[in-house]
């Protein structure tokens, strides 16, 4: 994917998004669901939202930057380190190890509306399954 199909791609995902995301904690022995929305600017993914653990209900959010300069595109934490590259596959796989938690994901475009992250996530401070379905607003 050159820079311009990178760019390409990240001009199709631009916009407002409902967010449902399950995670099954394998160490705390719990599920957690996360519902809200997510929001793409061509610098910027940010999410916003509640996640319910049992009765608590907490408000969370999340953001990273985007960067489509090289061949894929690069989503960057707050502090502008790397956390993973996304190709032009339709389905396809990304790893990141983030000290000694490593995160196993695939990531699923289904069209210009749709589009799924799945994660595993193991290690000493980590164990959980995550599952989150993106729907254009």
């Amino acid at each position: 994917m050159t820079g311009t199909a990178a760019s390409e791609r990240l001009r199709h995902y631009l916009g407002t998004w409902e967010v449902r995301r399950t995670i099954l904690d394998r160490l705390n022995h719990c599920r957690i669901l996360f519902e809200g929305q997510a929001f793409v600017t061509p610098v910027q993914f940010e999410e916003h939202g509640d996640t319910t653990s049992g009765p608590m209900t907490l408000r969370s959010s999340r953001t990273y930057r985007l960067g489509s300069e090289a061949e894929r595109l690069t989503v960057y934490f707050p502090d502008l380190s790397e956390f993973i590259r996304i190709g032009g596959g339709a389905s396809q796989q990304v790893i990141h190890q983030c000290g000694p938690d490593l995160y196993r994901g695939r990531l699923f475009f289904r069209g210009p509306d749709a589009w799924a992250e799945m994660w595993h996530v193991h290690g000493p401070r980590k164990h959980y399954v995550s599952l989150a379905h993106y729907r254009r607003v």
